[in-house]
């Protein structure tokens, strides 16, 4: 098992500030050599649009950009024709508020949900927020609140500002019984535990890169291949068309539908190179990593 001073050795924001303290991770984490690494050596080496070039850097890059969405899938149990790449988080969610949601559904959502789990939702339809209890939260708080009249249910895994985690499993499995989607807000969650969307059975799960030691401005939207064939996109550009006339537009079919416009390359690859560190640490020892590394560095 690593030691908390062995892992601080990979971040060179330490070095660059003796004496750091840096305790914000649930804003935004610090990044990893290894992550600096691939963004550096992409835009030195093969910075090149994808999907659209037949010269050697734009399949290179076309490449690296394809084996990202891969290791993504890997990492949370998913397809890779399950994960579309977004800004963030919050846009992930934005992104099933307008391509998915329907005028008049009921959602539910709790109190301690993020602003971008929860704003979104009060001008698609009815809204019902669970309360908390004290800051504390339960699953079964959550599925007291869910009956057949719930459309969408939207929740986050683990709270940025209470540290409350949910057991989200169990309300995916009761809020199925009766006929609702789940959105799992994992943003904060995705760094600290074995994600499996297979598992979990949720319909969508939302995070950002940076807060997984990955850049910022690249997210991750997993959407079911059944409910993502029932979507349509809320943005217009280039690379999302298959074909287009005067008369008739047809979109690209699956993940590229929702990905208009030059894709953030290079956030993509700096994700896949967060993954492949944490991956690297070991995943089972890395929450117990980043509470040593707050310890060690209180007492420095």
């Amino acid at each position: 098992m690593f030691s908390a001073a062995d892992v601080k050795k990979d971040f060179p924001i330490f070095e660059s500030n003796p004496g750091l303290i840096y305790l914000d991770s649930a804003a935004t984490a610090q990044k990893p050599q290894q992550v600096i690494d691939a963004i550096t050596d992409y835009y030195s080496s093969y910075n090149a649009n994808v999907h659209r070039g037949v010269y050697e850097l734009s399949e290179r890059a076309t490449q690296a950009f394809d084996d990202a969405r891969d290791s993504v899938a890997d990492f949370i149990g998913a397809s890779s024709e399950e994960i579309i790449f977004t800004r963030g988080a919050t846009e992930s969610i934005n992104l099933v508020r307008y391509s998915w949601a329907k005028p008049g559904m009921k959602i539910l959502v709790t109190a301690m949900e993020h602003h971008s789990n929860f704003v979104p939702w009060f001008d698609v339809g009815e809204v019902d927020v669970v309360e908390m209890t004290c800051d504390e939260l339960t699953a079964e708080q959550v599925i007291d609140h869910i009956d057949e009249s719930v459309d969408l249910v939207c929740v986050t895994q683990l709270s940025n500002a209470l540290g409350v985690s949910l057991d989200v499993k169990s309300i995916v499995e009761y809020a199925h019984k009766v006929g609702a989607k789940v959105l799992v807000d994992a943003a904060q969650s995705v760094a600290h535990m074995k994600m499996d969307v297979t598992d979990l059975d949720c319909d969508f799960l939302a995070f950002s890169g940076h807060k997984l030691y990955g850049p910022m401005g690249i997210g991750v939207l997993f959407v079911k291949q059944d409910l993502m064939a029932e979507m349509q996109p809320f943005q217009f550009g280039g690379d999302m068309i298959k074909s287009v006339s005067k008369s008739e537009i047809l979109f690209a079919d699956g993940v590229q539908k929702f990905e208009a416009g030059t894709p953030n390359v290079v956030g993509a690859i700096g994700l896949a190179a967060a993954i492949q560190y944490l991956v690297g640490l070991g995943f089972e020892h890395i929450y117990a990593h980043s509470v040593q590394m707050s310890d060690y560095a209180m007492t420095k």
